[in-house]
């Protein structure tokens, strides 16, 4: 049964390196056109533009000037052709390919001058069906306390311990400078709240609990140690460190912090445990996991929408908290549940006791 089992591997892991050299030899496609508007995301200006110069390739268009006086109707026929080719030549599943088609209706309504996007329900009904299976989890406490244990870096556990207590995205962890954390003091012990996005609109206020200030604090001590002149506008989480570059840091750019949690969670083992693969998707699982944890703690369903920085519709417009009413509603119900380390849920846990002992001989004296 084990040969048996390894020769399943070994067959497995020669189709994945196939599969890599298939990719590897695969020639990119020419940019024909480039995504510049301010409007999308980074990320999203990438998807893009390799999925518009993907399409002008199969449809072996060279020059887009052509394309702008195309008749609609032509060009609702090309896109259906495109969906068919990927449905049922590519086998894309659907949600790659409504990708491919939001940035094509994008391609589209920027290149041409009657500024009306195309009508597209005719290629949306040519979707494969959605036959995704939907179990992905949060992470769990013992998981990530693997993770915490694999990671031989203070600044590894701050990246993860940020993920859990904060439940902010991992795009927003390298925008994050020192000046963004605003020290607390409660009744518990020393916590931050921390401005995410501080310089864009859609910034927004979260606290952590005293877990993640503490680790935080120590990964501070650590570079201030080390000759680190810090001040407001250093990165939070910065690069590794090397002889020519000790005093002043560069923050750990994006695609630097995915490999980083990527790395982590691997070395944890934890994968092996899932079930199938996406069971706890790398980010999704951290986000899953604060707000699984902060409903069920008690937290108010609204705190937790506004310190997540998700929008609350209409309420957006009329309800304003106060920093110190989300700070308190946050320690008083999830910062607990949000600990990872045993040693400081029994902490946490042993000054609750002591205050309820303390209130309660108060009241019978």
């Amino acid at each position: 049964m084990r040969l048996k089992k390894e020769g399943q591997r070994q067959g497995q892991e020669q189709e994945q390196e196939q599969e890599l050299q298939r990719q590897r030899q695969r020639k990119p496609n020419p940019t024909i056109y480039h995504v510049t508007t301010g409007s999308l995301s980074k990320h999203t200006k990438i998807s893009y533009e390799s999925h518009i110069n993907e399409f002008l390739a199969h449809v072996k268009i060279t020059d887009i000037e052509p394309l702008k006086e195309y008749s609609p109707k032509l060009i609702k026929q090309m896109i259906v052709d495109y969906i068919i080719y990927l449905r049922d030549e590519r086998k894309l599943p659907r949600g790659t390919i409504k990708v491919q088609l939001a940035a094509l209706s994008h391609f589209f309504y920027m290149i041409r001058d009657d500024d009306n996007r195309l009508d597209l329900d005719k290629a949306k009904m040519e979707l494969p069906p959605d036959e995704r299976i939907r179990r992905d989890r949060p992470n769990t406490v013992e998981e990530i306390q693997n993770m915490l244990s694999s990671s031989s870096r203070i600044r590894e556990k701050v990246v993860i311990l940020l993920l859990t207590s904060t439940g902010m995205r991992i795009g927003a962890l390298h925008t994050l400078k020192i000046g963004d954390l605003a020290p607390k003091t409660i009744a518990k012990g020393d916590v931050y709240t921390i401005t995410v996005y501080s310089s864009l609109s859609q910034s927004y206020q979260t606290p952590c609990n005293i877990e993640c200030a503490t680790a935080i604090g120590l990964y501070l001590k650590e570079r201030t140690d080390a000759g680190e002149i810090l001040n407001s506008e250093s990165p939070l989480i910065r690069n590794l460190y090397n002889s020519l570059n000790v005093k002043t840091a560069k923050p750990l750019n994006e695609n630097g912090m995915m490999y980083l949690v990527s790395r982590i969670v691997r070395l944890s083992v934890i994968r092996k445990a899932f079930q199938f693969k996406g069971e706890a998707k790398r980010a999704l699982g951290f986000c899953k996991f604060y707000k699984t944890q902060a409903e069920q703690s008690g937290m108010k369903s609204i705190n937790i929408e506004v310190a997540h920085g998700h929008s609350i519709g209409v309420s957006d417009h009329y309800y304003r908290p106060k920093e110190s009413d989300i700070l308190e509603d946050y320690i008083t119900h999830a910062a607990n549940s949000l600990t990872i380390s045993s040693q400081y849920r029994l902490e946490q846990e042993n000054r609750e006791l002591k205050s309820t002992q303390a209130q309660e001989i108060a009241q019978l004296r």
